[in-house]
């Protein structure tokens, strides 16, 4: 079976978060919330519209929070032209291509910054389609983007494999009933809560077709962990041996 690959943006395929995180800093700094890393990381993956809310009910902001949002927006596109890819993003996009029958980006970011990020790497020219949360009821870790995506691509859920970074979209992917591969950032690696997704990489380095056919497939759980056996690195750093279970089954 050919799957339906959704990647994930933001943090995955393009080192943007640095990005957003400046625009944040930029548009909020003046209003008098001083963004640190930590309260930088507690929005990772939120649509801005949902990032702008959780900020407006914790602090005392006197503006439009859809001003606010579309400051944020343009000052993003403004720094995009020097994003660079992460690394392995071309290795697994091309390695994706060559098993998947389609592709498409699935971001929290609007259409217009989705669009603006890969034709300002390249990237653009890789992908069937785009989809945005932007104007759904619930952005991740609700699961609609994804349900949204798999359905305008005549796709099942179990016929789709989400691509992620954070724990948000991870969560989003796992609630589509979708193969999960998570690709965490270095810091949060140690994060216990990456062992609902059906593989955690170091990297997109890491897929290989092998791991990737292993995935898609998903079956019973027997044949999970025979492909875990199969490719132990990724699980001996994340979860301990293979075939040794640190979490409760499902």
């Amino acid at each position: 079976m050919q799957p339906t690959v959704l990647f994930d943006l933001d943090g995955l395929l393009i080192d943007s978060e640095p990005i957003w995180d400046a625009a944040k800093r930029e548009v909020f700094g003046p209003l008098g919330l001083h963004l640190t890393t930590e309260m930088q990381a507690a929005t990772r993956g939120m649509r801005q519209r949902d990032m702008v809310a959780y900020w407006f009910d914790r602090a005392t902001i006197q503006a439009d929070p859809v001003d606010v949002e579309q400051q944020i927006v343009a000052a993003v596109c403004r720094r995009l032209e020097g994003a660079a890819l992460k690394p392995g993003a071309e290795h697994a996009v091309a390695a994706c291509a060559r098993a998947s029958r389609a592709m498409a980006v699935v971001s929290s970011s609007p259409e217009s910054v989705i669009r603006h990020a890969l034709a300002s790497t390249g990237l653009d020219r890789s992908f069937d389609a785009v989809f945005s949360a932007e104007d759904d009821e619930h952005g991740k870790p609700h699961p609609g983007a994804y349900l949204r995506a798999a359905a305008a691509l005549g796709a099942s859920p179990d016929e789709c494999m989400v691509i992620e970074d954070s724990l948000t979209g991870v969560l989003a992917g796992v609630s589509a009933q979708m193969t999960v591969v998570a690709v965490p950032e270095a810091a949060d690696r140690s994060d216990p809560r990456y062992a609902i997704a059906t593989l955690v990489l170091d990297s997109l380095k890491d897929l290989d077709t092998a791991v990737f056919d292993a995935y898609v497939s998903r079956g019973s759980r027997d044949a999970t962990r025979a492909s875990r056996a199969a490719h132990p690195q990724p699980f001996r750093r994340n979860f301990g041996e293979p075939g040794v279970s640190t979490t409760p089954s499902a």
